[in-house]
């Protein structure tokens, strides 16, 4: 596919944070996973910004249950510089 016929392309990377959650995992799946209302995600993404597009703890939380579940998401835009970070064992 080319990269400028992709889905996400053009889009910032809140709004493609709130297409993960909204199309990709669904508000009442990340609900369930951080233990919160669908009208708490709601909260989240109407008040995201870029640097946060949920609280990181909640991404973090969101993050571990899909890798459990075996859900594939970009990490990085729930938690953005999570991938910088360095974690020693």
């Amino acid at each position: 596919m080319n990269p400028s016929e992709s889905p996400t392309s053009g889009q910032t990377r809140m709004e493609r944070a709130k297409a993960l959650i909204l199309r990709d995992l669904g508000v009442k799946r990340v609900a369930a996973w951080t233990g919160v209302s669908d009208a708490t995600v709601y909260q989240w993404l109407s008040r995201a910004t870029e640097r946060a597009p949920v609280p990181a703890a909640r991404g973090l939380q969101i993050i571990a249950c899909a890798t459990r579940e075996g859900v594939d998401l970009d990490a990085d835009l729930l938690v953005p510089g999570l991938a910088s970070l360095k974690v020693t064992p």
